[in-house]
């Protein structure tokens, strides 16, 4: 290959490289998008954004009344942070709807990237009236007690 295509195809990398880095700043940088508090995808955004601020109360009133959890049982699950959230997909069928989401726990943020774990999570949710709730036992509450923690 001729020095000149050498010369022209290492420009041309570069410059995929560098428009690369730039969308992976915006994209790291952008304020998320408010979904509608009216929405399943809503309720769950709220959910996990009260959790991933620490604002407990906040994401309790996010729960069913019949959910078996509680302050008391969020008070004390593992809360990883930081994390990130990013919804995957949202299925509703008549009063009833399931939210999946992937939650990157992060460990390690360095300017090369940060490493952690994803793992995803389904948010069950039930149409109370106008509103939709998160029901049953949600991460990061496992095996709540029947008679559920301080609401």
């Amino acid at each position: 290959m001729p020095v000149r295509a050498n010369v022209v195809l290492a420009a041309a990398v570069g410059v995929i490289a560098a428009l690369a880095v730039f969308a992976g700043v915006v994209a790291a940088t952008r304020d998320p998008v408010v979904l509608d508090p009216a929405s399943p995808e809503g309720v769950a955004q709220a959910y996990l954004a009260a959790i991933a601020r620490g604002d407990l109360a906040a994401a309790v009133d996010q729960l069913a009344e019949e959910s078996p959890c509680g302050l008391d049982d969020l008070a004390v699950a593992y809360l990883p942070r930081p994390l990130q959230i990013t919804l995957d997909d949202a299925t509703v069928q008549g009063d009833g709807a399931v939210v999946s989401v992937e939650i990157t726990e992060v460990y390690d943020e360095s300017p090369f990237g940060s490493s952690g774990y994803t793992h995803t999570e389904r948010l069950l949710l039930t149409r109370q009236g106008p509103h939709w709730r998160v029901t049953g036992s949600p991460w990061p509450m496992y095996g709540c007690p029947i008679d559920g923690g301080e609401r």
